[in-house]
Formats: C-alpha cells, sequence, structure tokens
C-alpha cells in the first residue's frame, strides 16, 4: 500500500515525541510529496539541530563542515504568515546557475530544488528534489500548503507533549524533596520545582544558570557542556559545588534530555537534580499517612523533625503551641512503635 498524506502527517507526529523514527518518517514524507529528501532544521543549523530522511544522512557531516557555504542560511527565512515557498522565491535563475552550494555541493549529490516552511518558532522543514527534474510548480506547491496547517499542529502538540512530561517530572521530584532544574543548551533555567532555593553558590544571571565564584563557574559551565554533550565524551554525571557560606557544598546530578533535543520540538537540554547535604528530604505526606495512619497535623509534625527542626521550632512554623506538638509526638511514638526522638527521627529518615 503506498503512503499517503495522512500516514506521513502521523509519521511527523510520531517522531516528534520518538525521535529515532525521523528518518523513516522523513522519507515517507519526501516520498509522497514527490521529493527525493526532506529535512527539518532549527536555526542555526548544528548536528543536534538537524533531523533528516535516510537519502540526506550521508551528506550531513559534507554540509555542517562549511566547506562551501549555503547562501540560504541568510537569505532564506520563511515565517508562519508563509506556505511553502520555493527557491525562485528567494533567488534568481542565474544566482541558481551559478551558486556553488547548489552546483558544486546539490547537484552531484542529486538534489536541487528545495521548497521550505516555517512549523513554529525557528524550525523549519525542506522538501527536495534533483535538477534532473522539474522545479517545485504551483501543484507541488499546493499538495504541500494543504498539509501544511496539520505540520503545524502537529508541532504545537509535541511541544506541549515535552513540556507536560517535563512538568511532570519536576513535580515528581519535588515530591520526593529534591530540587529539579530543567535548563536549555545555553543553560537558560526554564523551569524549576519548589525544592530549588537559589543564593548561596547557585545563582540565576540574565536567566543564566551560574555560580558567583569565577573558578566555580568555569567547573559549572563545564559540568553542564559535559552533560549535553558539547564537549565531546562526558566527564563525571555528578558536581559538588562549593557554597560560600560555611555550608556543605552542592551536590548536582545532570541527566541529558537526549530525546528532546532530537525531537526539535523542546528548548530542554539537561535535567539538573540538587541534593542540599545540609538538610534532609522529609518523608512524603501519603507514605507517612498510610504507613502509620498519621493526622494531617501528626504527619506535618514529623516531617518537619525529619529534616531537623527541634519540637519547639516545628510547633511555630505548624503555628501549634508546644504543650500540642508534645501531644502528637507522644501519638507519634505510639504509631510508630518508637520511643524517642532521636529513634523517630532515624526512623523517619530511612522513608525519606
Amino acid at each position: 500500500m503506498l503512503p499517503t498524506i495522512q500516514t506521513a502527517i502521523e509519521g511527523f507526529r510520531e517522531a516528534a515525541i520518538l525521535p529515532e523514527r525521523w528518518p523513516l518518517a522523513l522519507d515517507v514524507f519526501a516520498s509522497v510529496f514527490d521529493s527525493e529528501g526532506t529535512s527539518l532544521v532549527l536555526k542555526s543549523t548544528t548536528l543536534r539541530s538537524i533531523a533528516v530522511s535516510s537519502s540526506i544522512r550521508p551528506f550531513v557531516p559534507h554540509y555542517l563542515s562549511g566547506t562551501i557555504r549555503d547562501p540560504r542560511e541568510a537569505r532564506v527565512k520563511p515565517t508562519l504568515r508563509e506556505s511553502f515557498m520555493p527557491d525562485q522565491a528567494y533567488f534568481s535563475k542565474q544566482e541558481i546557475a551559478t551558486e556553488p552550494y547548489y552546483q558544486e555541493f546539490m547537484a552531484p549529490r542529486g538534489f536541487g530544488w528545495n521548497a521550505v516552511a516555517a512549523l513554529q518558532g525557528d524550525l523549519i522543514i525542506s522538501v527536495k528534489r534533483g535538477f534532473r527534474r522539474p522545479a517545485y510548480d504551483h501543484a507541488n506547491l499546493s499538495d504541500l500548503n494543504a498539509a501544511l496547517p496539520w505540520l503545524r499542529a502537529m508541532s504545537r502538540a509535541a511541544s506541549m507533549t515535552w513540556q507536560s512530561s517535563f512538568s511532570g517530572q519536576l513535580s515528581a521530584f519535588e515530591r520526593v524533596g529534591r530540587g529539579a532544574i530543567l535548563i536549555d543548551a545555553r543553560a537558560r533555567v526554564l523551569s524549576i520545582n519548589a525544592c530549588v532555593k537559589f543564593g548561596d553558590g547557585l545563582d540565576v544571571v540574565g536567566g543564566v544558570l551560574q555560580a558567583p565564584r569565577a573558578a566555580d563557574n568555569i567547573k559549572l559551565q563545564r559540568f553542564l557542556a559535559s552533560i549535553m554533550g558539547l564537549e565531546g565524551s562526558a566527564s563525571s554525571t555528578t558536581l559538588v559545588l562549593p557554597r560560600p557560606s560555611v555550608r556543605r557544598p552542592w551536590v548536582l546530578d545532570g541527566i541529558a534530555c537526549t530525546d528532546a533535543i532530537r525531537s526539535l520540538h523542546s528548548e530542554a537540554a539537561a535535567l539538573l537534580l540538587i541534593t542540599d547535604v545540609e538538610r534532609s528530604s522529609p518523608p512524603a505526606r501519603d507514605t507517612l499517612r498510610d504507613l502509620f495512619g498519621l493526622t494531617p497535623t501528626e504527619t506535618d509534625l514529623a516531617r518537619r523533625l525529619a529534616i531537623g527542626d527541634s519540637l519547639q521550632d516545628a510547633a511555630g512554623q505548624l503555628r501549634i503551641s508546644e504543650g500540642h506538638a508534645r501531644q502528637r509526638l507522644q501519638a507519634l511514638f505510639n504509631k510508630t512503635g518508637t520511643s524517642r526522638q532521636g529513634e523517630l527521627i532515624a526512623l523517619l529518615s530511612r522513608l525519606a
């Protein structure tokens, strides 16, 4: 059965979430629209910001080497107000006939004519066919433009899906008391959870994650580049970052958002988990409630004690009297099978 426009669009949708499917999806797209190849490019073009059909893949390293300049990088700037536009909209026949990019790079590799359109932001789709065939005409462009609204809708949906996924991850780490920061490839902070507290060695300056001391900031930026694969082979995925105060250092663990990067539909490049070794993570409320049958007040008191608060401080935080706090502490002893505050805290620490 021959692929249809619907299968091409559906393949695009799936690949935006499962980027390992991009080559096949873009091959199908090229076939459906009578082309030899398809590329998806997030400007500016790098190896991390491009997905191509299998017919184009062998030539990507040569293209990125910059031996022959691509004049379209500077001149072709499609917008969401425009539909698919052919080469003739940007270059004269004489320019195409004499431009080294078209004649010395594209033509020997079996490609020539292009038609491009913006999908969202800086994301561009381009279909290609060889010079031995006619350039894209009105009928070809009409077919492509009929599919364009669907492609743009799929791109928006994919971006929202990635955003929702990362929001869920941030919330999940928050539930277990871990600070989590989502950053892009420039170390700009995209999102954080409520456990993140900036300052004392870990700051945001101009939207970018930084350390206040120059030497520490160099270590931080190298760590982030390593996590995201920007400095060749990754070194450690954990960084101990000193704090200007007398408190123990921050411990940062990094996870590259590899699939999100390859999907071209998410700005996320890395997820950072922050551990404050000075402060224990309290057990989850649901865990305490279900395991020991604690009341809401008892649950909150147990969590305050687990992170090192004194009984007096915990009472103040919970806005209850110290006498009431002692009553609830005795109830905690009874329900958890402990008899001393130290024993209770040791038990709670194993549940964090």
